[in-house]
């Protein structure tokens, strides 16, 4: 994975690739500056609901016409 960090201090760019086992905080020192500085890595993102099965809860969604009460 190849992480992108900017100091905001100095406005540094540092680029780091390095293999990610698990989400968490990634903490480096800035070469300029020598503050520390830190990216936080998320985890995989949940797939979202499906606008259909949400609605269908709420509304008929299946094909067709009815006929008039």
């Amino acid at each position: 994975m190849r992480v992108t960090i900017t100091c905001e201090d100095c406005g540094e760019r540092h680029r780091l690739e390095r293999q990610i086992s698990e989400p968490g905080p990634i903490w480096i020192v800035c070469h300029a500056c020598e503050l520390p500085l830190q990216a936080v890595l998320d985890g995989p993102v949940p797939a979202p609901a499906q606008t259909h099965a949400v609605w269908s809860d709420i509304l008929d969604l299946s094909p067709g016409v009815r006929p008039a009460a």
